[in-house]
């Protein structure tokens, strides 16, 4: 009965989470360790400390929250008061939070791939290329072999707005296809919002249906995974693939198509409600998050600042600080 509720209680948490939450507990305990502090029994002054020390190492405020639960978690069942959860751990963290904040430190979310960057990744991806520098150049045929899979991965990751865990976990029984009129659609049997797997269909574009039908084999097994990579390939992949698209590659990872899409539907007019829905958010915070820069653009701020016509200049203008205004057109009075 014991280890059932063990393996119950272990199963609460998805795979990821036990893995970052496992490089929290160490980040906690090598500080223990070294510090001479009790690993297993930390006072709230202990947790403090350590949560500065991370901080002065240039840990963000993200990583110092996800530490921190960590800690709490693996102390949950201990005797007492769980001091990871202490209200000075709580208003300490929020201090350093803004001292980051201060210091510029903010949390930078993916680069967009929105579907001008898909086809701009599907119209590059067929050209032969070099995995690395001096190394040997692709056949034809395995280009396109590669860009067939590039294509694919790219463009359902956008349509179904997935995770990279969703994208990675699909298999061929996940896509179904319908006869004759109809969008495709891909079954996301698990995710980070859904961990009792109940599951939901999402539809995709005829061009990524067509893009997942190049690679489906004959005879596929509806229980082989369609992508099957680790996140760290799928990640290197999609980068390369916006490289040699013209797309910087710098803040591309596997959740661009995701931010890329809800910034498309923010930009076609899609309210707050819609895309929590298409993107699974069960927040309107977190929704809103990965809509604030494309919602800049279409503010009455912004629309009326599209409205202005920039105008010819005559002569140079001298200001008060005596700085030349010329090459500064002037806009049409509203």
């Amino acid at each position: 009965m014991d280890g059932l509720i063990a393996q119950a209680e272990t199963a609460a948490l998805s795979a990821n989470t036990r893995k970052t939450y496992k490089t929290g507990w160490n980040s906690w305990a090598r500080w223990a360790d070294v510090s001479g502090r009790p690993v297993s029994a930390p006072t709230v002054e202990d947790i403090l400390r350590w949560l500065v020390s991370l901080h002065m190492e240039g840990k963000k405020p993200t990583t110092l929250r996800t530490y921190l639960a960590a800690v709490a978690y693996e102390l949950r069942g201990k005797r007492g008061t769980n001091p990871a959860r202490d209200l000075r751990v709580r208003l300490v963290l929020a201090g350093l939070a803004r001292d980051a904040a201060e210091r510029g430190v903010t949390t930078r979310q993916a680069s967009p791939l929105r579907w001008e960057h898909v086809q701009q990744v599907a119209c590059a991806a067929p050209a032969p290329r070099r995995n690395q520098p001096g190394g040997r150049l692709e056949s034809r045929e395995q280009a396109q072999k590669r860009a067939d899979i590039d294509i694919a991965m790219v463009a359902v990751a956008h349509d179904a707005a997935l995770r990279c865990a969703e994208l990675l976990a699909l298999t061929w029984g996940d896509f179904e296809r319908p006869e004759g009129e109809g969008l495709a659609t891909i079954w996301i049997g698990r995710s980070k919002t859904d961990q009792t797997g109940e599951g939901t269909a999402v539809a995709i574009s005829e061009y990524a249906a067509q893009a997942l039908e190049r690679l489906r084999p004959a005879g596929s097994d509806p229980d082989t995974r369609i992508f099957a990579f680790s996140p760290s390939t799928a990640r290197r992949r999609i980068k390369a693939a916006a490289k040699a698209a013209g797309i910087d590659p710098a803040g591309i990872s596997t959740h661009s198509p995701r931010v890329g899409m809800a910034q498309d539907l923010i930009a076609s007019g899609t309210d707050l409600g819609g895309l929590m829905l298409a993107g699974r958010w069960h927040t309107p915070q977190t929704a809103a998050h990965y809509a604030r820069r494309i919602q800049a653009q279409h503010t009455p701020a912004a629309q009326h600042l599209k409205s202005q016509t920039p105008t010819k200049t005559g002569e140079p203008e001298i200001g008060e600080v005596g700085r030349s205004t010329a090459a500064y057109p002037r806009r049409q009075a509203a």
